[in-house]
C-alpha cells in the first residue's frame, strides 16, 4: 500500500513538473488502488485465494492501459 501511495504521489508531482500526460491519470489511479489493497490486507475486502494476484494484475494492467491509451489519444506532453 505504501508503494502505491508513493508511486501515485510521484506521478502527480511529475505531472505538475514536466506535464507528462499519463502521470495525470496514473497518479490518481494508483492512489485509488490503495483502498482495495488496504481492504484486502485487513480482511474487509475478501478477494479469495488469488486476491493478491488479482490486485496485482488490476494495478499492472490498469497502469499499462492508462499509460498507453492516454498518450496515444492525447499525446505525450501537455
Amino acid at each position: 500500500m505504501l508503494a502505491l501511495a508513493w508511486m501515485g504521489g510521484a506521478c502527480l508531482l511529475n505531472a505538475r513538473r514536466c506535464g507528462r500526460v499519463h502521470c495525470r491519470y496514473t497518479g490518481p489511479f494508483l492512489l485509488a488502488m490503495t483502498l482495495p489493497v488496504l481492504g484486502h490486507g485487513t480482511g474487509l475486502l475478501p478477494l479469495g485465494e488469488d486476491g493478491w494476484l488479482l490486485l496485482g494484475l488490476a494495478i499492472g494492467g490498469g497502469t499499462a492501459a492508462i499509460w498507453g491509451l492516454s498518450e496515444r489519444l492525447l499525446g505525450r506532453y501537455r
